[in-house]
């Protein structure tokens, strides 16, 4: 949906290359890729829009968060483009979005306990009140090559701070 994420702070808005017939992507969507690396060479060179719990560290390589609506071919889907994306400096640059369960991180205490967990971005195909994607941040530590850590947030409102591994920008070196 429209603006779940944003990016704060030191970041880069950088191009990604959307091959036409993807998933519509609004503004504030993140976009990753899903290749491999071989001999220095990418299987694939496209980036789409998330539909998963993302970024994974040797999984996904994480493209940023849209600053802009993807151009469409038809209802639903694109047509080939550049996007720009927002795309946090490692560490430094903050995403910005509601916590998975907002009564995990509704008090200071509670937020505090969940600052240095790592976690991922959750995908959820219909749970946006438009019926479609819903991006929030996991407040549930999980493994560690989740690409994400979380740094703080607003209780008030339910949103939590995260910084980006520098890993998760890239697949892992073998």
């Amino acid at each position: 949906m429209v603006a779940d994420l944003r990016v704060q702070g030191p970041q880069a808005a950088i191009k990604r290359y959307i091959v036409s017939g993807g998933t519509a992507i609004e503004a504030g969507e993140p976009v990753h890729n899903l290749g491999t690396m071989s001999s220095g060479a990418s299987s694939v060179n496209t980036y789409v829009l998330a539909a998963a719990d993302t970024p994974v560290i040797g999984t996904h390589r994480f493209g940023g968060v849209a600053i802009e609506k993807a151009e469409l071919a038809a209802a639903g889907t694109v047509l080939e483009q550049f996007l720009t994306c927002a795309c946090p400096v490692p560490y430094i640059g903050k995403i910005t979005g509601k916590a998975e369960t907002l009564a995990n991180v509704d008090t200071l205490t509670e937020l505090a306990l969940l600052c240095g967990d790592t976690v991922l971005i959750d995908y959820n195909a219909t749970g946006a009140s438009d019926g479609g994607q819903l991006y929030t941040i996991k407040d549930t530590a999980s493994a560690d090559t989740s690409g994400l850590e979380i740094v703080g947030g607003i209780p008030a409102l339910g949103t939590l701070d995260v910084v980006i591994d520098a890993r998760a920008y890239r697949h892992d070196v073998a």
